[in-house]
């Protein structure tokens, strides 16, 4: 009885996987340094233009705020003497 319901699960699975649209992403950064598009939100994943072009890519990691906090001056630190 079981082997029907095991033949019609895997069946299904193969035909949807057949079925399935595949997408060519590239992906940019890392999950600890991601890249953000210029109005600040987080990108992983870009997709190609009509043409098949990746140039009009325009997210870059300097468009994200903490990477713009730590590339400001460092402050100074003061060290207490003893």
């Amino acid at each position: 009885m079981k082997r029907p319901i095991l033949f019609t699960l895997a069946a299904s699975a193969l035909l949807l996987g057949a079925c399935s649209e595949v997408r060519d992403v590239r992906f940019v950064g890392s999950l600890t340094e991601p890249y953000c598009a210029p109005d600040g939100s987080v990108v992983l994943g870009v997709f190609p233009t009509a043409r098949g072009s990746y140039e009009p890519i325009k997210s870059t990691p300097e468009n994200c705020a903490w990477h713009a906090k730590s590339q400001e001056a460092p402050r100074s630190v003061e060290v207490a003497a003893n």
